[in-house]
């Protein structure tokens, strides 16, 4: 088994039994208090130069309230973001790039602000930019990315506080993860359905 997908198998079993540690052995988990979220917007990677214009961003995830203001679990994301292409000399790549990760959140639910939820955490993302070229493609080696990383997780989201057993509201938030040869930082923007 590669080092990535051994970081990925610990950090999501880590992401399941965390919830559970957070309240007393004697309290238990009871199942009607997890709560869940959907979301799909857009995301755009913005610290690569070669970076596409952004695509497609989905998320879901579970959360346990730990007190009044706060909930903890686990996100999991998968971000298409697009192509792009590079050209040296008389040879051109294609470039498509794509994220998926698993982030353990911790969720504020401030009381009186415009912003209903600041979540954020560490998880594991695996980062690619996988090269498409016919010939010619040790040229580009340089430019492809696939590696497991760990990353920092932050979202913010903008819904009604009066929910009852849906709310939709607008999410944003940003991923950053150290790659090889420089750091990523994925922006998304979606919207959010909480149950």
């Amino acid at each position: 088994m590669s080092r990535g997908r051994v970081w990925i198998t610990a950090a999501l079993l880590a992401l399941i039994a965390l919830p559970g540690l957070a309240v007393p052995a004697s309290a238990g988990l009871k199942l009607d208090r997890f709560k869940g979220h959907l979301s799909f917007g857009y995301a755009k990677l913005v610290s690569d130069s070669l970076a596409p214009a952004g695509s497609i961003s989905v998320a879901a995830g579970l959360e346990y309230p730990v007190h009044e203001q706060w909930r903890v679990g686990p996100t999991g994301s998968f971000n298409l973001l697009g192509s792009s292409s590079a050209k040296r000399g008389s040879v051109t790549a294609g470039i498509d790039y794509s994220v998926v990760d698993v982030a353990l959140m911790a969720t504020y639910l401030p009381k009186r602000s415009w912003v209903s939820r600041v979540s954020f955490g560490p998880g594991v993302a695996s980062a690619h930019a996988d090269l498409a070229v016919s010939a010619g493609g040790a040229a580009f080696r340089d430019l492809a990315v696939s590696q497991a990383s760990p990353e920092f997780a932050l979202d913010v989201t903008l819904m009604p506080r009066r929910m009852k057993i849906v709310g939709i509201g607008a999410e944003f938030g940003t991923r950053i993860m150290p790659t090889d040869p420089g750091a990523w930082s994925v922006w998304t923007g979606r919207v959010a359905i909480h149950f």
